[in-house]
């Protein structure tokens, strides 16, 4: 059997673009969020007190993705592999799925995952991995209802290797050059990381390593030479011919038809209904607003701050990058805050890291905004209104978001060295367009 050491990443086929881009801001993308919360879901219902690898394993074999195939090519593997890794339900394994040096988790409830002891991480891969296990918590627990609401009984906890995986996989899409960590960088730290239920789950089913490292090359050649433009393929992109993967602001975006992408009336009176915010001209600001309720997870809040607005102003640009979109010229000047923010030294991972909570917590409820973020989104429509725009963008959020001197936004960016009356100065140039 093949036995790869760590950190196998293809940076021959994409390392190329890695100069490019802030290893920082390398984020869990949608795909692996949708991948860990069908685990947990399938987790909770089964009451398992745990996670490990193997269950991460069975998820993405009987998942509708290239990397899953690669591991467990065809229905009958996929479905013996799952099938065996269900029956022992967390017994019967040699492998004990634990990390060297890593412990049991000393901090359960407190929004993170494991106290990664003794790993080679540095904290702001910690930080990403417990970022993303929150954000999958709350998808899994927006899928129950009644009597099956999650709160019931206490959620199942991850195995040190399963926490080393997601960290190994982090630093696989990091030297790549890759903004986004998908399931084939989780595939790969599967067979990566010895001695675990993962790897020990492989070998009893005698599947063919070599063979899904293979695979796995190709879908990363494929990822680097992915051409440019909206429903190419991609980093996101795991099957020929399918659009890249898009986060839920992205999402809002395309079904309102804001992007390059036809919309229907339907679609976009649901949004007006729900959201109110297509009143305003577009449905920038509703989508920010989705953006703000995943950061306030990613956080650990369980209400949306007036920082959680501004981090998602950066996220939506992030996004938007990362999905190869761009907005139509019409709004481009409205929308022009995270550039401008970046210009005058905001850096996302640095904001959040700055704003992260002293102690995170799990949210598995809805996400209201807070008085003082819902004032700001309101001072943003009255901005809008009063310069004359065609529509609230985000830098009248922003400008809104800095409407209070020695509110929490400014004190941020403060903090962060940023020059707040050049910054404004940049803002009120826009806020007409």
């Amino acid at each position: 059997m093949e036995n790869r050491p760590p950190l196998t990443a293809r940076t021959d086929a994409t390392g190329n673009h890695a100069a490019q881009l802030d290893s920082e801001a390398t984020e869990f993308e949608s795909d692996v969020i949708d991948l860990l919360a069908e685990m947990l879901l399938r987790a909770h219902k089964r009451e398992l007190p745990n996670v490990g690898t193997e269950d991460l394993l069975a998820a993405l074999v009987l998942g509708d993705s290239a990397a899953g195939e690669a591991i467990a090519p065809g229905m009958r593997r996929a479905g013996s592999l799952s099938g065996m890794i269900a029956g022992k339900a967390g017994r019967g394994w040699v492998s004990a799925d634990n990390s060297d040096g890593n412990t049991d988790d000393d901090n359960a409830g407190d929004g993170s995952v494991g106290n990664g002891g003794g790993t080679s991480a540095v904290p702001a891969d910690e930080h990403e991995v417990d970022a993303a296990w929150r954000v999958a918590q709350w998808h899994t627990a927006r899928r129950f209802r009644g009597e099956d609401a999650p709160g019931d009984r206490p959620w199942p906890e991850p195995s040190g290797a399963l926490r080393a995986c997601l960290l190994h996989a982090f630093r696989l899409a990091r030297a790549e050059g890759c903004p986004g960590v998908y399931s084939r960088h989780v595939a790969r730290a599967l067979l990566d990381l010895p001695g675990t239920r993962a790897r020990e789950a492989c070998v009893l089913r005698r599947l063919d390593l070599s063979a899904a490292y293979a695979a796995l090359d190709t879908l990363d050649d494929r990822a680097g030479a992915g051409a440019e433009g909206p429903g190419s393929d991609g980093p996101g992109a795991e099957r020929p011919g399918t659009a890249r993967l898009q986060s839920p602001a992205v999402t809002v975006l395309r079904r309102a038809g804001v992007l390059e992408d036809r919309s229907n009336w339907l679609a976009r009176k649901v949004m007006s209904w729900t959201s109110g915010s297509l009143d305003d001209g577009t449905p920038i600001l509703f989508a920010v607003s989705v953006e703000a309720k995943r950061q306030a997870v990613r956080s650990g809040r369980s209400t949306a701050e007036p920082v959680d607005l501004l981090l998602a102003v950066l996220g939506l640009d992030r996004a938007l990058s990362v999905a190869r979109r761009s907005l139509p010229e019409a709004l481009v000047s409205a929308n022009e805050a995270a550039t401008l923010l970046r210009t005058h030294g905001v850096r996302p991972v640095s904001l959040s890291r700055s704003a992260r909570p002293a102690d995170p917590l799990a949210v598995f409820g809805d996400v209201p905004f807070s008085a003082a973020a819902d004032r700001a989104l309101a001072v943003a429509r009255l901005t809008a209104a009063e310069h004359g725009a065609p529509s609230v963008g985000t830098v009248h959020l922003v400008a809104a978001l800095l409407d209070e001197a020695e509110g929490p936004v400014s004190e941020q960016l403060r903090a962060q060295g940023v020059d707040l009356t050049a910054l404004k100065a940049d803002l009120s140039l826009r806020l007409s367009a």
